[in-house]
């Protein structure tokens, strides 16, 4: 943040807030412990102040600060904050250079200061405490830098920036909690308000009217930071339609409406009313901020990260930009002044005005919006070979109506107008446009079942309709797949067993989508057969997952399935008679009886005997299990199913010139069946660049996964800007030679995985690939050596290995691949990493696992993620 006035009391007007109204607040329960550190490097300045100093302004100042925002007027509940000092490091931490200013370097500086600082004060878990750490100057243009955290978060880290300044402690605390600027909107016209561009500019940290801005001030934080912090409930924020009167309380009282948010066209605005307190610069009255945001093109800041940062999205966001309603003033934190309140305002589009009566304890507020009469547009709907799933919205993506909001919709089914549920979108996410409520959308469930004509059409909320969308022709099935436990061979070759779920089928749609899930998530086999799913079996191994059938509507069924089998072909059979090899048709070990022939086999159990053509006679003994009847197809077939009960028989297949493949014993079942609905994967924008398209056949992709789990590109993971290669913290000059790339994650609420991730890396060329494997082999036999790496402040961060046991056949070849297993660090800072690097002409691709704590991955957990490197190198071998 930019340069700040120097400090001023601001105990006693918080003590006045209170004086007058006979309220009392609530006292401070939560109270939270602030660390202090401080570094320095060779030729650096002395700080501006010891780091006993910070202690004792966070344990005045900055506390009385935090106690008396939090601290609201007739509020009953405790939930006032307030910091103490915690752990102080006397002696600062050395580290190699000057503190980076700005980007990657500058978030890497901090979070290692962090790390390190924590283990020189002897803190092993940290998860609720925040730290400052206390810079000497380094050049940047800012006082105060932290991380952005969230209204649920107890813990922080924020640097100080050759800066005693308790206002800029408490304001970057106040990023900790989640809260973003409070800005200013100024137009170069003197108008109060109008659209962002080049005459409406907005301010960074302008808006003066609470502390997150930069102006040292002790009024109360805005309602807005107040209802992200969960100061004020939903409930006291009244978002206005059409034209209403709204009574107001003032915004540092803990009850009642205390804000107003209205929309007009693509602004949106969130009004409180302001009471008049001792030592605030501005007059009793309304304050107005906009919040939806501005392009980056409209940004003037000090900062010039800021110029060069990506636009704003449409999700609701954490800065908030005042309108100048009054006298006010702002060139910088130290040219600024007057009021900045009025109780009469209006939206730059002359549809909305406020007028506000003002008292001691509140404003009444008479808004007047002009009325809504425009209707919204047609629907648009999805194309209809999307509609596969019960849960997929068939309107298009952000259709909204221009004025108001969607309040419902209406069907025409074959002519007759209908009305459908009133349903919202999921996995919404607040946007500045709808930020209490989900839009109101048509699910595929939603529909009635049947085959009929389609048309839609929307009602907003001044009862507006708009126009139909274009009529279609539509199948609506609401029945799930049936699943029995019925299962049959179908195909052999060598070991590997085909078999056909039989008891698997859809009567409506058919089945699309056959999964079966492995404990890590990971689809393990996949079938898209319409009629009945083929698995694949390896005999004598058995196969537990968890299924999930799909039919082509979306509706879904999902159980555990265990399948075990042994499969015994005819050449490992006593014969007698003439036999010779029945052909590739049939599989290794089949066999063809020319003439009259005998095959026995010691067996138990049930038992499916495999045959193909001609006829044959199934016996135990003395005693008749089953005829086969005679066939001239050549194909594989159960000719018969027959039960020899416990214990070992010998059990005789006899006939003349037919086929006998073997026996095979398969017990299956299919339990905990449950209701599935299918979900569509996210849409991975990504996919539109075409070397991306081409990256992405060599990574995770969602269809690797059990819909349940997200997996998308990290951020900037489809550039250059982040290393590929950082084991060990090694520096790789093979990293200049990257050409592309492409990092995937794959996530999952309650996943035991901190971080799943797969990399691509295309090189300049097959020698660049390969000199990067030399370079991480070399760099991990360094690593093994010192048992770890120093960072820039002299710790250790140690590494303990651990050898990959039966390193399976079917990844790329060992002078072409790295394999890891360690242990990062120790304690609640110990992280458990499974790494898998392989490399293949001018291509790299990565696995990485990782897990928190101090116990290893076992053995069977390293051999299925070494399965999944055995899929990656295939696909990397092309």
């Amino acid at each position: 943040m930019a340069p700040v006035i120097k400090r001023i009391s601001i105990v006693t007007l918080s003590i006045f807030g209170f004086v007058g109204l006979g309220l009392s607040p609530a006292q401070a329960v939560d109270e939270r412990v602030v660390d202090i550190v401080s570094v320095n490097w060779a030729g650096s300045a002395p700080l501006p102040a010891s780091v006993d100093k910070l202690a004792e302004l966070v344990n005045t100042e900055v506390n009385a600060s935090w106690k008396s925002f939090t601290t609201l007027n007739g509020d009953t509940k405790d939930r006032s904050i307030s910091f103490v000092a915690g752990k102080i490091l006397a002696a600062p931490i050395p580290v190699t250079s000057k503190m980076a200013c700005v980007g990657i370097a500058a978030s890497d500086f901090m979070n290692s200061m962090r790390a390190e600082a924590y283990k020189r004060l002897g803190v092993d878990d940290y998860s609720k405490r925040y730290l400052i750490i206390a810079s000497p100057k380094a050049g940047c243009v800012w006082s105060g830098r932290a991380q952005l955290g969230d209204p649920t978060a107890t813990s922080g880290v924020l640097i100080l920036h050759d800066s005693d300044s308790s206002f800029v402690i408490t304001h970057e605390l106040g990023h900790t909690f989640g809260l973003g600027h409070t800005n200013f909107l100024r137009c170069s016209n003197s108008k109060q308000d109008g659209p962002w561009g080049d005459t409406c500019k907005a301010v960074e940290y302008g808006g003066v009217i609470d502390v997150m801005g930069n102006v040292e001030t002790a009024s109360p934080l805005n309602t807005y930071h107040q209802w992200r912090m969960g100061l004020l409930d939903e409930s006291q924020v009244k978002q206005v339609w059409q034209s209403e009167t709204v009574t107001l309380a003032p915004s540092d009282f803990a009850n009642g409406v205390r804000a107003i948010y209205i929309r007009d066209g693509s602004a949106a605005y969130w009004v409180e009313y302001r009471r008049s307190l001792n030592g605030v610069g501005y007059k009793p009255g309304l304050v107005i901020f906009r919040i939806d945001p501005p392009p980056i093109s409209s940004v003037v800041s000090p900062n010039p990260e800021d110029a060069l940062a990506g636009e704003f999205s449409n999700e609701l966001g954490t800065d908030v930009w005042m309108l100048n309603l009054d006298t006010y003033k702002y060139s910088n934190s130290l040219s600024n002044g007057g009021s900045m309140t009025s109780l009469s305002a209006a939206t730059y589009s002359g549809n909305v005005s406020f007028a506000a009566v003002a008292t001691e304890t509140g404003a009444v507020v008479t808004i007047k919006k002009k009325a809504d009469v425009t209707p919204p547009p047609a629907p648009a709907l999805i194309p209809l070979s999307e509609w596969r799933f019960p849960g997929i919205e068939i309107i298009k993506k952000d259709y909204a109506d221009a004025d108001t909001a969607i309040a419902t919709f209406q069907a025409s089914i074959d002519g007759v107008v209908k009305d459908l549920p009133t349903a919202s979108v999921a996995k919404w996410s607040p946007t500045y446009l709808n930020p209490f409520t989900a839009p109101k959308t048509v699910y595929v469930r939603d529909l009635p079942e049947g085959a009929y004509s389609f048309a839609l059409r929307a009602i907003d909320m001044a009862g507006n309709k708009s126009d139909w969308s274009p009529a279609m022709k539509v199948t609506i099935d609401r029945g799930r797949p049936v699943v029995a436990n019925d299962f049959s061979v179908s195909g052999i070759s060598g070991d590997q067993i085909s078999l056909t779920w039989k008891g698997a089928k859809d009567t409506g749609s058919g089945l699309c989508l056959t999964n079966l899930i492995n404990a890590d998530g990971l689809v393990m086999q996949s079938s898209e057969a319409k009629p009945s799913p083929i698995l694949k079996l390896t005999s004598g191994v058995a196969i537990k997952a968890t299924a999930q059938i799909f039919d082509c509507i979306g509706n879904g069924i999902t159980g555990e399935l265990s399948v075990t089998n042994t499969l015994v072909p005819a050449d490992k059979s006593s014969r007698t008679g003439t036999w010779l090899p029945a052909g590739a048709a049939y599989g290794a070990g089949s066999l063809k009886c020319t003439g009259k022939c005998t095959a026995s086999f010691s067996a138990s159990g049930r038992l499916d005997v495999l045959v193909g053509t001609g006829a044959s006679l199934v016996t135990v003994g003395s005693k008749a299990l089953a005829t086969i009847a005679d066939s001239k197809v050549a194909k594989l077939r159960t000719g018969a199913s027959v039960d020899t009960g416990t214990g070992k028989k010998v059990v005789r297949i006899s006939g003349a010139n037919f086929v006998l493949i073997g026996l095979t014993s398969i017990a299956t079942s299919f339990t905990n069946v449950k209701d599935l609905d299918r979900v569509p994967a996210v849409t991975d924008q990504s996919l539109s660049d075409a070397k991306q398209s081409v990256l992405a056949k060599f990574g995770f992709s969602a269809s690797d996964f059990s819909q349940e789990w997200s997996v998308l590109p990290m951020d900037g993971g489809t550039t250059l800007v982040d290393p590929s290669l950082d084991l060990c913290n090694a520096t790789y000059s093979s990293e200049k030679e990257r050409v592309e790339r492409r990092q995937i994650s794959a996530k999952k609420t309650g996943s035991p995985f901190t971080f799943l991730s797969t990399e691509v890396v295309r090189y300049s060329s097959a020698t660049a690939a390969q000199a990067a494997q030399k370079e991480l082999v070399k760099a991990l036999a360094q690593c093994v050596i010192d048992k770890g790496f120093k960072r820039a402040t002299g710790a250790l961060v140690s590494y303990s290995f651990s050898e990959i046991k039966s390193v399976p056949s079917g990844l790329v070849g060992e002078s072409s691949r790295v394999l890891v297993r360690t242990q990062i660090d120790s304690g609640t800072r110990a992280q458990q990493l499974l790494g898998f690097y392989q490399f293949n002409g001018d291509m790299f691709t990565g696995l990485y696992v990782m897990s928190a704590g101090e116990t290893g991955f076992t053995d069977a957990q390293v051999a299925r993620w070494l399965q999944v490197a055995i899929t990656m190198a295939a696909r990397l071998k092309g």
